[in-house]
C-alpha cells in the first residue's frame, strides 16, 4: 500500500486522481510513440514532447504543467521560474525537500523534483565540472475549492 504519510482519498478523490493519471500517462505514451518510434525521424527531446501532453491536460482538465529548470540545468528559457512560488520551490527542492505545495486563492500549486542523472548531463549541463546528479522540477497548478471560512464561536 501507500506510505503512511499518504492519506487515503475518498472514492470521488480516487476517481479524479485515477482519471487525471490515466489522461497524463496515456497522453505521454502516445507522444512517445509518435516522436521516438517513427522511422527516420525523432524529436529526441522527451521534455518537449511531453509539452503536448501538458497542453491537453490544460485544455481538458484545467491542470497547468510546467518544467522548471535551475540556473544550472536550463536549456529553454520557457522553463525559468515565473513567480515567487516557483522560485521558492526550486530553492526548497535544492535543499532536499521532496515536494512543495501551497494554495493561492482558488489555485493549488505543487512542485516536485525531476532528477537529471549523470548520463543525462552531457546534454543538460554540458559544461559541468562534476558528475553528481542534478535536478529540475515539474510545476503543477490546478483549481481547488477555497478553504472553508472559519466559523465564529
Amino acid at each position: 500500500g501507500p506510505p503512511a504519510s499518504v492519506a487515503a482519498p475518498t472514492r470521488e478523490e480516487a476517481l479524479a486522481r485515477a482519471q487525471l493519471l490515466h489522461a497524463a500517462l496515456d497522453g505521454a505514451l502516445q507522444v512517445m510513440h509518435r516522436d521516438f518510434f517513427r522511422k527516420g525521424e525523432s524529436r529526441a527531446i522527451p521534455s518537449e514532447s511531453l509539452k503536448d501532453v501538458f497542453k491537453t491536460m490544460a485544455e481538458q482538465w484545467g491542470v497547468t504543467l510546467r518544467w522548471l529548470a535551475t540556473e544550472e540545468t536550463i536549456m529553454n528559457v520557457e522553463n525559468k521560474a515565473l513567480d515567487t512560488f516557483e522560485t521558492g520551490a526550486l530553492l526548497a527542492l535544492a535543499t532536499g525537500k521532496k515536494e512543495v505545495s501551497a494554495v493561492e486563492g482558488r489555485t493549488f500549486r505543487y512542485a516536485g523534483p525531476v532528477m537529471i542523472r549523470n548520463e543525462c548531463l552531457k546534454c543538460h549541463v554540458p559544461h559541468r565540472t562534476t558528475l553528481e546528479d542534478r535536478f529540475a522540477a515539474l510545476s503543477i497548478s490546478m483549481p481547488v475549492e477555497p478553504a472553508a471560512a472559519a466559523k465564529a464561536p
